[in-house]
């Protein structure tokens, strides 16, 4: 029998340790490191700009309700949700992703 609890921190850890290796800097979980933002369901400390939720369930997710629930400040909100022997995916809001899509044009990225 899997503990939920567990393979949520491993998954957690996972996406931490990719972070890191993408981006640089100390990424570090929430209920280690800050209960407020925890509490706001932020997952993954030092990502800005983005606050991170991450999901290691099989079943279904409300990501509308779950990105709701997370802070409403200047860093995007997004959800990694991993399920078992799949590829992990990213949801966000439409507007953030139009956003982020306008702000690479402007640099000439896209």
């Amino acid at each position: 029998m899997i503990n939920a609890r567990n393979k949520g921190k491993r998954f957690e850890l996972q996406i931490a340790k990719m972070w890191m290796e993408a981006f640089g800097g100390t990424v570090e979980r929430t209920s280690y490191a800050s209960k407020k933002l925890d509490d706001m369901g932020v997952d993954l400390t030092n990502t800005p700009p983005f606050n991170v939720q991450c999901k290691a369930h099989e079943r279904s997710l409300d990501l509308h309700t779950i990105l709701q629930q997370m802070p409403q400040d200047e860093n995007y909100n997004i959800v990694i949700h991993k399920r078992n022997h799949q590829a992990s995916i990213v949801a966000m809001s439409m507007d953030d992703f139009m956003e982020l899509v306008a702000m690479l044009k402007r640099h000439h990225i896209l």
